[in-house]
């Protein structure tokens, strides 16, 4: 290759980039907003992305996301894939300390939470059990003993980390639905 030329894949990402011609005003906010002193009324702390499935919000959501890494801010993207305040924490964590940034603190109450959730699951299937050996023909009770049982197999064995998903840089997904 020619010294100057554009590979394809610097070529692809700048024609993605230009065609949120329509979000340029926005982006041009979010990067003048880290300008912006915090005292200053003008500040934004929250920038709302909302709109109908396919306009592109998760494009303009990364686009934030590089843009603040770009000015050294920490980053995080959190999906609908966490399916609670403790998992989304989780997810947070893993992408910070990914960016060289640990919360041991955090991180020691996240493993403290899944551990006390586990006793406390563990103490309604014991709980369970006993009501059905007291009256085995709860189908309920042991429909709930199942679940729970499915739970705590759930919480001693969780997903596989993906660091693709958490990555701003990972593969391409398409937009999210709304």
């Amino acid at each position: 290759m020619a010294q100057g030329r554009l590979s394809m894949q610097e070529l692809i990402q700048r024609r993605r980039r230009a065609g949120l011609v329509a979000r340029s005003a926005e982006l041009d906010l979010f990067r003048a907003n880290f300008d912006t002193p915090p005292e200053d009324e003008r500040h934004r702390f929250l920038f709302h992305v909302h709109g109908n499935a396919g306009v592109g919000k998760t494009f303009l959501v990364r686009e934030f996301e590089q843009i603040a890494r770009e000015r050294g801010a920490l980053t995080a993207y959190v999906d609908e894939s966490a399916g609670s305040v403790p998992e989304a924490l989780e997810v947070m964590c893993r992408q910070f300390a990914a960016q060289g940034r640990r919360f041991k603190s955090l991180e020691r109450l996240l493993v403290s939470h899944r551990e006390r959730l586990h006793e406390a699951e563990a103490a309604a299937l014991a709980d369970l059990d006993r009501a059905l050996e007291q009256s085995p023909s709860y189908a309920w009770a042991r429909t709930q003993r199942d679940e729970v049982r499915r739970r705590l197999d759930d919480s001693a064995h969780p997903p596989a980390h993906d660091p693709a998903h958490d990555s701003a840089h990972g593969p391409e997904r398409g937009p999210a639905p709304s």
